[in-house]
Formats: structure tokens, sequence, C-alpha cells
């Protein structure tokens, strides 16, 4: 058996996910009304739940420090993926207005009951969804480093 140092196992893992790649479904899909209701629901409370935090920020006047506006920018960009998924899942998991059909690897096609290609690349657009998640959770994530960074530099300042 070959022993690998443990950067080279690092390495052939990726090489492997690389080569041997399996499919992500970005939008969960549902098969019955009552999953798809519920999980719309959780999308309706996450969306509140930043819009609150957005005022919030706003209200206690947090937004002057660096940490709170990344923050509240990460809330902002999450209310937007939201309504993403929320209307993608509505077009394709509640009225079925959309359905997409797999040609090859790496291939799909996007089918619509209109046969709208207007709508057909608006969902194409939606099925994106990552370019508005993964700002949200850079943003969050370096306010929240901002936060802790201020909070060790004040620890330090009270140690003196």
């Amino acid at each position: 058996m070959l022993i690998f140092k443990k950067k080279y196992r690092v390495v052939l893992a990726v090489i492997l996910i690389l080569l041997c790649p399996f499919d992500l479904l970005a939008t969960q899909m549902h098969s019955s009304s009552e999953g798809i209701i519920t999980h719309q629901i959780g999308h309706i409370f996450f969306l509140f739940s930043m819009l609150t935090l957005i005022f919030t920020i706003k209200g206690k006047k947090l937004n002057t420090q660096r940490g709170w506006q990344s923050i509240q920018y990460s809330a902002f960009f999450f209310i937007l993926w939201n309504l993403n998924v929320i209307t993608t899942h509505f077009l394709d998991n509640q009225i079925y207005a959309v359905k997409l059909e797999t040609i090859s690897f790496g291939t799909l096609k996007v089918f619509t009951k209109t046969g709208s290609p207007l709508l057909t690349w608006l969902y194409y657009l939606m099925k994106l969804d990552h370019l508005l998640s993964i700002p949200a959770m850079i943003f969050l994530y370096k306010g929240l480093s901002n936060l802790l960074s201020e909070q060790r530099k004040m620890a330090k300042g009270v140690e003196i």
C-alpha cells in the first residue's frame, strides 16, 4: 500500500473529485406538495430574518462599524438569493412551468410549458443562484472576521 504525505493526499483527492464528477443539484426538488411548501416557508422565514437583521443593524446604528456593514451586505445578498430560489422552486416544483432534461454529460435542456424563450433564459439565469449565495457568505465571513479582530484588539487593550 502506498503511503502519501498529507499534502499529496489532498491533491489526489481533488484530482479524483475533478475526474469523477457527480450531479450537484443546486435547486432541491420535492416529490409531494408538503415538502415544497415547508421548504418555501423556510425560505420566506430566512428572507424576513435577513430583513430584520438589516433593520436592526441600521436601527442600533451598528452600520458605522466595518464588520456590521459587511454583515448587512451579506443579509442583502441572502435576501436576493431567497427571492431567487423561491421563484425557482415555484416555477419547477409548484406550477411545473419549467422542466430540466439531461441530454448528455454537462448538457441540460430547459423546457417550458409555454415554449417561451424568455422564461427559458430567465430560469437559466435563476439557476445560477450561487452568484448570490457565495457573495453573501463571503460578506458574512468578512463581517464576522472584522468583528472578531476588533474584539481581540479591545481585549488586548484591556489587558495592558
